[in-house]
């Protein structure tokens, strides 16, 4: 995957348009695209079981960093238009809890020059095709009727591979041989019904998008002790303390 640049945002508007400048000019070779965007290629194929994160959301919302659990309860490939997704889900954030609906439409589909393969090339005989990434727009919208309420709101990535079975897999080539590994990342903000203002709101598997401060962590992600109180009680690693018998 790409390195993950950790910058704090001012502009909400301006980290979609710094997300998608990081994926189009890396600073490895090996995460350099092909320019041609290939999404018409494969759109016969259904994204929806990648969409599922295999490991839990970890996301916050505000320029303090305060914890957002974001859970899909249901993602299915629509059969009236090309390349988009309808998504229900449940947003928690504190106590406030909100149910959401909206879509993922597919932006790109781009494919890697050159393949990852893993440490020594360890899955090269698992007879990965192709690979790369899908960048869509999501916007997910609260239930107008609860307290708290808003509309999410911006761009996310996908990493796959297609096997030589002809089937679209999710990439976890790297989860276990690599710190800078993540998927599902999304990157966005969120504004609440009737509000002019909104906040930068991003979330993803593993690691979070331009979470500035908040996290740090080497080889997993780990929040900054001054931001426990924002929600990340569970997150702190307890060290034990050679000083006691």
């Amino acid at each position: 995957m790409f390195i993950f640049l950790v910058v704090s945002m001012t502009m909400t508007g301006q980290q979609t348009m710094d997300w998608l400048g990081l994926l189009n000019n890396p600073k490895e070779n090996i995460d350099k695209l092909r320019t041609e965007n290939v999404k018409a290629d494969y759109y016969k194929f259904d994204f929806s079981t990648l969409f599922v994160p295999r490991h839990e959301f970890l996301g916050y919302i505000g320029s303090n960093y305060r914890r957002i659990r974001i859970n899909f309860t249901s993602i299915v490939k629509s059969p009236d238009t090309t390349g988009t997704y309808d998504i229900m889900g449940i947003s928690l954030v504190g106590a406030n809890k909100c149910d959401f609906t909206g879509e993922i439409s597919i932006d790109q589909i781009r494919e890697y020059k050159s393949m990852h393969y893993g440490v020594d090339d360890m899955y090269k005989s698992r007879g990965i095709v192709r690979q790369g990434l899908l960048i869509g727009k999501y916007e997910f919208k609260e239930n107008p009727n609860l307290s708290e309420s808003g509309v999410f709101s911006g761009v996310m990535t996908l990493f796959w591979y297609l096997d030589r079975h002809g089937i679209i897999q999710y990439d976890d080539i790297e989860f276990e041989c690599s710190d800078r590994y993540c998927n599902n990342q999304y990157v966005g903000t969120w504004i609440k019904y009737g509000s002019d203002k909104n906040k930068i709101c991003n979330w993803g598997e593993l690691r979070i998008p331009f979470s500035g401060d908040l996290d740090i962590g080497a080889g997993e992600f780990s929040p900054d002790p001054k931001y426990i109180k924002m929600g990340w009680e569970d997150m702190v690693i307890n060290v034990p303390d050679n000083n006691h018998n």
